[in-house]
Parts: structure tokens; C-alpha cells; sequence
């Protein structure tokens, strides 16, 4: 009897850690998987995000192309460059500030309405200056350069490749 009672508690024991494992097998699948899928919405969003502003920021990217040749314009050139880069930029701040953030990245969201505050700021401060005569983004340039490096940080926390914003959206 004793053998049997032995027997049964060994096989019970055996079958409790079967089941537990088989649950951490699908414990283990569902993390991946979440994983994979937090991933794919995070590339989506930042692709979502470049076509975006790539669709509105022409003429501030025409404007910079041009203040950065070997002679930048001069005179009613340049005040018309600035004039529609103005414009473009203040669209992208209202463009990036419009993005949505996908409901599979809520553990990201913070840092991604961040990114997202300081990306759209650094336009809306490109637009200010462009509207003056005397021009001088480099405090928007430094915010954008502070948001480049969030959606690095983002992209990398989650095993993705680390981006160059500005080649992805000027280049």
C-alpha cells in the first residue's frame, strides 16, 4: 500500500510540474510576442512619423539646403525661402502634435509624448525665428537634437536600431 501511495504522490508530482511548465512555456511565447508586437508598433509609429513631417517640412528643408550652400541667398530670395520655411515649420509642429501614439505602445507612451512635445516645440521655435529677419535656430536646433536623441533612447530600450531623425527627415 505504502509503495502505491509512494507511487501516486510521485506521478502527481510529476504531473503538477508538467503543467507548471507548459504555463511558463506560454508565459514565456506571450512576452515574446508581445514583445515582437511592441516592436512592429513602434516602427510604425516612427514611420508614421517621418512621412509625416516629410510631407509638410519641404520648404523649411529647401531653406536650410540653401542657407547651407557655398552662396546663400540673398535679398527678396532669401526673405521668400524664409518666408515659406516660416510656414512650413509652424504645419510640422501642428503635424507632429496631431501623431498618434498607438494603443499597443501604453508602457512608451510617456516617453513618447515627450519626444513628440520637444520634436513639435523645436519647429514651433524654427517658425518664430523664421519669421524674423535676422534668423538664428539654434535653440531649435537644439531642442530637436534633444528629441533625436529620445527617440533614440526609445527605439533602443526596445531592441531596435538606433535612429538619425535628422536623415530621416531632412535627407
Amino acid at each position: 500500500m505504502k509503495k502505491w501511495l509512494i507511487a501516486g504522490l510521485g506521478l502527481s508530482l510529476a504531473l503538477v510540474g508538467c503543467s507548471n511548465a507548459d504555463e511558463d512555456k506560454k508565459e514565456s511565447t506571450t512576452k515574446s510576442e508581445e514583445k515582437a508586437d511592441v516592436k512592429g508598433d513602434l516602427m510604425d509609429y516612427y514611420l508614421n512619423l517621418t512621412t509625416t513631417v516629410n510631407g509638410v517640412d519641404g520648404d523649411l528643408n529647401a531653406y536650410e539646403g540653401a542657407m547651407a550652400g557655398e552662396e546663400p541667398p540673398t535679398g527678396e530670395e532669401l526673405k521668400t525661402l524664409q518666408d515659406a520655411a516660416a510656414a512650413s515649420a509652424s504645419e510640422t509642429a501642428k503635424a507632429v502634435e496631431g501623431l498618434d501614439i498607438p494603443k499597443g505602445l501604453d508602457d512608451q507612451k510617456a516617453d513618447l509624448e515627450k519626444f513628440q512635445s520637444n520634436l513639435s516645440e523645436s519647429y514651433q521655435m524654427k517658425a518664430e525665428e523664421l519669421a524674423k529677419e535676422d534668423a538664428n535656430t539654434e535653440e531649435a536646433d537644439k531642442k530637436f537634437t534633444e528629441a533625436e536623441s529620445q527617440i533614440s533612447k526609445i527605439l533602443e530600450d526596445e531592441g531596435l536600431s538606433s535612429s538619425n531623425l535628422t536623415m530621416d527627415l531632412n535627407g
